[in-house]
C-alpha cells in the first residue's frame, strides 16, 4: 500500500476533518449555526457529508469533545448519524445525554455511540477501525465558569504522528503532564488561539513540543474586535517565535494542513 499521509480540514471553530488512508474523523464539527464571533459548520459542508461528497465520502468516527455550542449540535448530529450509520460516536456522557433528548434521536444510534466517563485527568485508550485513540478528561479554559465541563482531548495514532485535539482544555502544562498526554510524543497539536496569546499556553506548546500546531477557535475575521488573529499572527512571524516552524492557523483563511 502507497504510503499515505494525515490530512486535516477546517470546517468550523474548533471543527476538523481528519484523513488518513480511508479513514475519515470528523472532531467538534457539528456545530451550533449561532455561535458568532465563532465560525459555524457550513450548510454546504452538512450537505456534502449528508451526500457524501468528497472528502466526506464516509465518515469512519464523531468525536466530540464537549456539549458547548461552538463543539456540538445535539439535532444536527443526530441527522448526520442518521444519514452516516458507518460512523461511531465518542463522546462525554452529556453530550451523548443531550443526543438522547433530541427529537431527531433513534433508538438505533445506541450501537454508533460510546460514551466517555472519565475523571479529570485520567484517560482511557482503545483501538476502533485500526485507529489507536487516548481520551482524556483534561480541565477546560476558565474552570471558575465551566467546572461541570467534562472536556475530553483526544489523541489519535496515525502512522508516524500523534495527533492531539484538546477541545477547550485549559492552556497549562501541568494538566498535559497529569493526564499523560504530555509524554505521548505528541507530534500535531490542534490547539484553541490562547494557546498562542497566553503566557501559560505558550509555555504548555514550548514544553509539549510538537512538530506541527494547528491553531483553531479563532473569531470570524469582522467579529475579531480584539484583533486576536493578528496578535497571535505577530507571535508567531517574530524572530523568536517560540512556535513550532511547523505552524498553522486554521480558519476560513486556511482550510487544509498535510503532515508530512
Amino acid at each position: 500500500m502507497a504510503r499515505d499521509f494525515p490530512k486535516i480540514n477546517y470546517t468550523s471553530c474548533m471543527g476538523t476533518l481528519i484523513n488518513y488512508y480511508d479513514k475519515n474523523i470528523l472532531i467538534d464539527c457539528i456545530n451550533s449555526p449561532d455561535i458568532l464571533p465563532y465560525q459555524s459548520v457550513k450548510k454546504e459542508t452538512l450537505v456534502n457529508i449528508v451526500k457524501k461528497n468528497q472528502p466526506f465520502s464516509k465518515i469512519d468516527m464523531m468525536l466530540i469533545t464537549h456539549e458547548h455550542r461552538e463543539h456540538f449540535q445535539p439535532d444536527l448530529t443526530c441527522q448526520i448519524m442518521a444519514a452516516c450509520p458507518e460512523a461511531t460516536l465518542i463522546a462525554p456522557v452529556a453530550v451523548t445525554n443531550q443526543l438522547r433528548g433530541s427529537k431527531y434521536f433513534k433508538k438505533r444510534f445506541i450501537t454508533q455511540i460510546i460514551s466517555v466517563d472519565l475523571d479529570l485527568n485520567k484517560s482511557i485508550e482503545f483501538t476502533l477501525k485500526g485507529i489507536t485513540i487516548r481520551a482524556a478528561h483534561i480541565m477546560h479554559d476558565e474552570p471558575e465558569k465551566h467546572s461541570d465541563i467534562q472536556n475530553v482531548a483526544y489523541l489519535l495514532n496515525m502512522g508516524e504522528h500523534r495527533i492531539l485535539h484538546v477541545g477547550d482544555a485549559i492552556p497549562d502544562f501541568a494538566q498535559l503532564e497529569e493526564s499523560g498526554l504530555a509524554s505521548a510524543g505528541v507530534s500535531c497539536a490542534i490547539v484553541p488561539y490562547k494557546y498562542l496569546i497566553t503566557e501559560k499556553g505558550i509555555d504548555a506548546l514550548v514544553n509539549l513540543s510538537p512538530r506541527y500546531m494547528i491553531a483553531t477557535h479563532f473569531p470570524v475575521k469582522e467579529y475579531d474586535n480584539t484583533r486576536i488573529y493578528d496578535k497571535a499572527m505577530q507571535i508567531k512571524n517574530s524572530p523568536n517565535s517560540p512556535f513550532p516552524k511547523l505552524t498553522y492557523f486554521l480558519s476560513e483563511i486556511m482550510p487544509e494542513v498535510v503532515l508530512r
